[in-house]
């Protein structure tokens, strides 16, 4: 297994990736096609990663990306006693289905946090699925901070 940064030769297989599991697993039918999606996502990702603002981590077993993890970088407001933070905002945490349970998506955190923390990010935030919390939990993520929202979209 293979654990490392995306590089832009990875989005179009990122973007394919993301499609397969969203498009079988959000409600409602896709009002793209997939090779719309794919080329509107890759050309997403092309920009997060050329402007430093998003870093897509990845497993690879035998070539084949089974697992990832995308952090966008948020910069703070500055603070007399820190001019400049960032937190890290984790979304699109995915691992294959045939791939679960094997312990990669775990490690694949793993090095995003050791990551996380040697790139200075103050915190390291996820809104995951209600299903997907114990997971977080064991790896040392917490609810303790008072996030509010506001829904503006159902």
């Amino acid at each position: 297994m293979m654990y490392r940064v995306a590089e832009a030769a990875d989005l179009t297989a990122l973007s394919e990736m993301r499609w397969e599991w969203r498009a079988n697993e959000d409600r409602g039918a896709a009002v793209v096609s997939k090779d719309e999606f794919v080329e509107a996502c890759t050309e997403f990702l092309k920009e997060g990663l050329n402007d430093g603002s998003w870093t897509y981590w990845l497993a690879e077993q035998d070539g084949e990306i089974i697992s990832n993890i995308f952090i966008q970088r948020v910069a703070k407001v500055p603070k007399p006693n820190r001019l400049h933070d960032e937190l890290g905002y984790l979304t699109n945490v995915y691992t294959k289905p045939a791939y679960r349970g094997r312990g990669t998506g775990a490690d694949l955190l793993k090095r995003v946090v050791k990551w996380a923390a040697d790139e200075d990010l103050e915190l390291l935030i996820v809104w995951p699925d209600q299903e997907r919390v114990g997971f977080y939990q064991r790896h040392g993520f917490k609810s303790e901070n008072e996030v509010m929202e506001y829904l503006l979209r159902p």
